[in-house]
C-alpha cells in the first residue's frame, strides 16, 4: 500500500512477536499499523521527523484516528484483553496456536485496520 518499499520494512516489527512475549502490551497489528503511518509521512524526506512538523503532525493525527476507531470496535487496544492469551505463559501460547487464535481472533482485527487504512487513504486522511 502507498507504494512503500517492501524490500526491508517489513522488518521493522520482526522482534515484536506475541506482543513482546509479555502479554501486556498494545495489539501488534496497531504497533505495525503506526509504522507503516510512520513510513508514509515520511517517504522521500531526508532526514527526521522534527524536520517536517506538518509531516509528524498528519501522522500522529493518522495513527490518533485508527487507534480511536479500533477502541470504539473492539473496546481495547491491549492485546491480552483482545485475545486472551498471556505471552508469558507457554500454555497460552500453545493455546494461540491450537486454537487457531491467530486466524479467528487476530484475523477480525487485522481485516478492520486494513479496512480502516483503504478508507483513511480514500477519505485523505493517511
Amino acid at each position: 500500500m502507498w507504494d512503500l518499499p517492501k524490500k526491508w520494512y517489513s522488518w521493522a516489527t520482526a522482534g515484536y512477536g506475541g506482543a513482546i512475549g509479555s502479554g501486556q502490551t498494545t495489539c501488534g497489528l496497531l504497533i505495525g499499523s503506526s509504522i507503516a503511518i510512520g513510513f508514509r509521512y515520511g517517504q522521500g524526506k531526508d532526514g527526521i521527523p522534527g524536520k517536517f512538523k506538518d509531516e509528524r503532525t498528519r501522522a500522529i493525527r493518522a495513527v490518533g484516528l485508527l487507534y480511536e476507531d479500533f477502541l470504539k470496535e473492539f473496546g481495547s487496544t491491549h492485546c491480552q484483553t483482545l485475545i486472551g492469551i498471556d505471552w508469558s505463559k507457554p500454555e497460552d501460547r500453545k493455546r494461540y496456536k491450537n486454537d487457531k487464535i491467530g486466524q479467528t481472533k487476530c484475523g477480525v482485527f487485522l481485516n478492520f485496520v486494513m479496512n480502516r487504512f483503504i478508507d483513511l487513504t480514500k477519505e485523505g486522511k493517511i
